[in-house]
């Protein structure tokens, strides 16, 4: 056995866990919190793609220059917050 294996049949105990708690069905709740979730990010990710593309420039008494260019780098460090955690997590295929 490799130690892969070994670490990933450890990992799952005696076999049966995994499939005990498949079965088991998420809450109501649970599943209204994904969905209002899921709402959230695609809100977010339409306010990112309407940045990128300058949609909000052309609006000087509502200063969108500022706006667009503070969209912009909120862009940017979501991007380097998720890099940063991705880094963190242990890979398998090293």
């Amino acid at each position: 056995m490799t130690t892969h294996s070994a670490t990933h049949s450890a990992g799952h105990g005696a076999g049966h866990g995994g499939a005990h708690r498949a079965s088991v069905l998420p809450s109501p709740v649970g599943v209204v919190l994904r969905l209002l979730a899921a709402m959230a990010w695609t809100v977010l990710g339409l306010f990112a793609y309407c940045v990128c593309q300058g949609m909000f420039g052309g609006y000087p008494q509502v200063h969108s220059g500022l706006l667009t260019t503070l969209g912009m780098i909120a862009i940017a460090l979501t991007g380097g917050i998720a890099w940063i955690v991705d880094e963190r997590r242990p890979h398998d295929d090293e």
